[in-house]
């Protein structure tokens, strides 16, 4: 016991305790990046003293608050009322099966805002700055319980003052810390994203053709999350590393960046086509919250899920690796899937070679190998994916060289799924065959644009005369060593289609060509031939 616990114990002390002060009033008022308060209007709050009194009431016409009579010291401004509305995709968000999102009234009012600068940036100055004793520019995050679904933060110039919340102790863990007897004017940042344009038209779309292109070589990149092995034991995770998906939707995107790299070696800006959306309508990375999923509990140890599990297939470091990579992603909207192409050198140069024609289990026909066994696992993390947030949603896939024959079979699998009816547009560039003709003329009704460019080799392949049977075309290779003639008939015998229908390139055909237009100035045009024999064997 302390000296002043025994001095205490007597009624004769000589100590004068005093009681905390109250009579402190403090205001605020929320405002836009124009100064306006009106779309904050009504908004519920909650206000906590440095006694942990709790103070509740609606924010004016203009925004604004006032607490009147509250203890000394700050107080700590709270804006985590839940969103009881019945607008999409709010409510569907909250009300979904897998990482429903708790969203607030705030983030909705602050997802009908507007950026003032083309860029996202945040201000210099504010109409509002004038009536205030002190202003800050806050964000969504900083009045909520639960910031997992939120954009990172963003530098600005007129932080809150976090050393305040010190002051409180307990009670100062949550929210925006205010002085007392003064007027804060806080400037919420606009809760916008910037989201890749896809038309969800069957049509061809020279705008698809041209994002999907972007997004087929984004593929080619590591997910990008840290830690990104589970278990991870953090309380979050980040998407640091450029380029990658995770970056790209989880971090870049999210916070309004107009991101354009797509290869650590690009030198040359080739923007996307962006529309700016409500931060609720962007392409998600789901969110990691141990606390509020059990799917992201550490004591799952490897079950774990991540966004990276959800969202990324590299399965390279399974014991029954195909050397595959995707990423799946989505809104209300559409689901974008995008599969790599060509990129271990020997490990898909056998994929490729392994042009062993297999019955396709989900239809008809018979498929390169090599390709359905990356198919197969796409279409594990596809359905996945699909079980978890598809809502009927347009399925736009892309895949480039290798990709693309994986992502021909992956959609056919996929429109053929029992009990479901999906609406799929595939975009392919410079794919390989994948199947034979009973395969193409079944999936007739997939729509499928392929784009060959200019004298690109790989389309021409497998031959169509092609169907590998390692063991007799390796038998016949070693064969050649001993008796030459022997073993090159053994080894022709090996790779030719003997008995089965010849490999077929499925969907409508669009072929870059060079144009030179005089000069050193040179471009290409898109041309769709009509003839069958150019369709097939373009290259």
């Amino acid at each position: 016991m302390s000296k002043l616990d025994d001095e205490l114990k007597h009624p004769l002390n000589s100590r004068m305790l005093t009681c905390p002060i109250r009579g402190k009033w403090t205001s605020f008022q929320l405002v836009d990046e124009n100064g306006e308060g009106q779309p904050y209007a009504g908004l519920a709050y909650t206000v906590i003293d440095t006694e942990g009194y709790v103070y509740e009431a609606r924010l004016d016409s203009s925004g604004a608050g006032k607490v009147n009579d509250h203890f000394a010291g700050p107080i700590t401004l709270i804006l985590a009322h839940k969103y009881t509305g019945t607008a999409r995709p709010y409510e569907d968000l909250q009300r979904r099966k897998h990482y429903p999102l708790p969203i607030t009234e705030l983030q909705v009012r602050a997802e009908q805002t507007h950026h003032l600068h083309k860029d996202g940036s945040r201000t210099s100055t504010n109409p509002a700055q004038a009536c205030a004793d002190f202003f800050f520019q806050v964000e969504v995050r900083h009045f909520v319980d639960h910031v997992a679904h939120l954009p990172p933060e963003v530098e600005c110039q007129y932080p809150a003052m976090r050393r305040w919340a010190s002051l409180m102790g307990e009670h100062g863990k949550r929210g925006v810390c205010l002085l007392a007897n003064k007027h804060s004017v806080l400037e919420v940042r606009p809760l916008r994203a910037l989201c890749p344009m896809l038309s969800t038209d069957p049509q061809f779309c020279a705008l698809n053709l041209y994002q999907l292109a972007i997004m087929a070589t984004l593929s080619y990149h590591p997910f990008g999350q840290e830690p990104d092995k589970p278990p991870i034991r953090d309380k979050n995770v980040s998407f640091p590393s450029k380029p990658g998906m995770g970056n790209w939707f989880g971090d870049a995107l999210a916070k309004f960046d107009e991101i354009w790299t797509v290869d650590p070696s690009q030198t040359t800006a080739y923007y996307p086509l962006y529309e700016d959306v409500p931060y609720s309508k962007r392409l998600e990375i789901v969110p990691f919250d141990p606390d509020l999923y059990p799917a992201n509990s550490p004591d799952l140890e490897e079950k774990q899920e991540h966004p990276a599990s959800i969202h990324f297939l590299d399965d390279r470091d399974q014991i029954d690796n195909t050397d595959t990579q995707a990423f799946i992603t989505h809104n209300d909207e559409l689901v974008l899937i995008s599969v790599r192409g060509t990129n271990e050198i020997i490990a898909d140069a056998l994929r490729d070679a392994d042009a062993l024609q297999v019955p396709f289990v989900e239809g008809v026909g018979n498929v390169h190998r090599g390709f359905y066994e990356a198919a197969l696992k796409v279409y594990e993390l596809t359905t996945q994916y699909l079980e978890k947030f598809y809502t009927g949603q347009k399925l736009i896939i892309c895949g480039h060289s290798l990709g693309g024959a994986i992502t021909l079979l992956l959609s056919e699998m996929l429109r053929r799924r029992e009990d479901f009816d999906y609406d799929i547009t595939l975009y392919t560039y410079g794919a390989p065959r994948a199947a034979d003709a009973t395969f193409v003329k079944a999936a007739a009704n997939l729509v499928h644009y392929r784009m060959v460019n200019h004298n690109d080799p790989v389309p021409s392949v497998p031959g169509t005369w092609m169907n590998t049977k390692t063991p007799v075309y390796a038998t016949g290779a070693a064969l050649t060593f001993v008796n030459v003639p022997v073993g090159l008939s053994v080894f022709v015998a090996g790779i030719t289609n003997l008995s089965g229908e010849p490999y077929e390139h499925h969907g409508t055909l669009r072929h870059f060509l060079p144009v030179e237009l005089g000069g050193k100035e040179t471009s290409s045009i898109l041309w769709q031939p009509g003839c069958d024999t150019i369709t097939q064997h373009a290259a």
